[in-house]
């Protein structure tokens, strides 16, 4: 059926039962009014792309959906419709420039751009990743579900991290804004975001204060017993982590091929400081790596996969040590802390202490040697030894 339809004769179109109706818009060439035997009205376009034919003619028919009536008037159908024609006339398909805005539309939600970001940036760039992936999702991927990045506003931006922080506390609003801040630089750069809304951003109630909370001998006794009596793997990663003083990272990812000469190697590449970092091993220090599996499908020294990826369950070893110890409000990292506190108390010197802890020294860092002080370091680990055990 072909007509010069109106707005009123749209709504006036009765439907045909078991058949659906197809009328042709006399004012606008290709536009299509559907009328199904329900009654449901949608408007559709057809039209052949230019240059796209064999001889450099018009390609075939084809069908482009512009939306139900009547959400979609008369007037803006024609517009759409006048649209798509003018771009296939350009040799441009409008449904491929259409799919491709959507497209391109999609890639700005949030909870799309934080996979990206992870792929294109976090993994290749940072070791702590997962820990980034994890809670980029679970916080601004859930509450910024489905929004456009690129309209975000530093007002809700502001009430995100006032949601975290109320919720979970202000540790956990600080790290968010931490990494939402570097993700939304890095849409910047690579132009899916204009600008960043968090650029120049204050928030004092998010300010980081300095734990000073550093471990007494006994309660350090304390959580050497309870990780003794809680065995492999988080009992020996935890009593490795009170006698060296590395972070936990260093000591849970720990490999075979780092262990030699009594000494641990761990690499430039698995550091924080990007420097090679070498820790002498004590008597007690090597009885404990010597006395652990020794895997046939992997390199981790503390695993639980044969060997193939290092241990992980963190949280749930520090609440049975917090249990059989009975030492409260203490970190993993306060271990490393206290080492450092203790080594000062037993006279050690400070720039040796810098050393065991692998912290980078002022003034050496042209000529740093992973090698340099390697008695030193012993010594002051020995030293913390007979502290904790005298």
């Amino acid at each position: 059926m072909q007509k010069r339809l109106t707005e009123a004769a749209v709504a006036k179109i009765k439907p045909e039962p078991g058949k659906r109706l197809e009328v042709h818009d006399l004012a606008m060439s290709g536009l299509r009014l559907r009328v199904s035997p329900t009654g449901k009205r949608s408007w559709s376009f057809m039209y052949r792309v230019a240059g796209e034919a064999d001889d450099g003619g018009r390609g075939k028919n084809r069908r482009m959906t512009l939306g139900a009536y009547p959400l979609v008037s008369l007037k803006r159908a024609r517009e759409l419709a006048s649209e798509a024609q003018e771009l296939a006339d350009r040799g441009i398909d409008p449904v491929d420039k259409r799919n491709a805005a959507v497209a391109e539309r999609v890639s700005r939600k949030i909870d799309k751009l934080i996979p990206k970001f992870i792929e294109l940036y976090a993994r290749p760039n940072t070791k702590k990743w997962r820990g980034t992936e994890q809670l980029l999702t679970s916080t601004v991927g859930v509450i910024w579900k489905g929004r456009d990045v690129t309209k975000i506003t530093r007002a809700q931006v502001h009430a995100l991290l006032d949601e975290v922080s109320e919720r979970e506390g202000a540790a956990k609003a600080r790290e968010v804004r931490k990494q939402l801040s570097v993700m939304l630089n890095w849409a910047v750069d690579r132009g899916i975001c204009p600008f960043n809304p968090m650029a120049g951003m204050k928030r004092k109630d998010l300010r980081y204060v300095p734990r000073s909370r550093f471990l007494e001998i006994d309660e350090l006794r304390a959580i050497w017993d309870a990780a003794e009596a809680m065995g492999y793997p988080f009992g020996p990663i935890t009593q490795l982590l009170m006698l060296s003083g590395q972070r936990r990272s260093e000591i849970a990812n720990i490999r075979r091929t780092w262990l030699m000469d009594g000494m641990i190697e761990i690499p430039a590449e698995f550091y924080k400081t990007r420097r090679a970092h070498v820790v002498p091993l004590t008597n007690r220090m090597s009885e404990i790596i010597d006395s652990q599996p020794i895997w046939n499908e992997g390199d981790f020294v503390f695993s639980t996969t044969g060997g193939r990826t290092p241990s992980s369950g963190f949280s749930q070893a520090k609440q049975i040590l917090d249990r059989r110890s009975e030492v409260e409000a203490w970190t993993f990292h306060d271990l490393r802390r206290s080492v450092a506190t203790h080594m000062a108390r037993a006279g050690v010197m400070q720039e040796h202490i810098e050393q065991v802890l692998g912290h980078v020294i002022p003034g050496v860092a042209g000529t740093y040697n992973r090698y340099s002080y390697l008695e030193e370091r012993l010594a002051a680990l020995r030293a913390w030894d007979e502290m904790l055990f005298g």
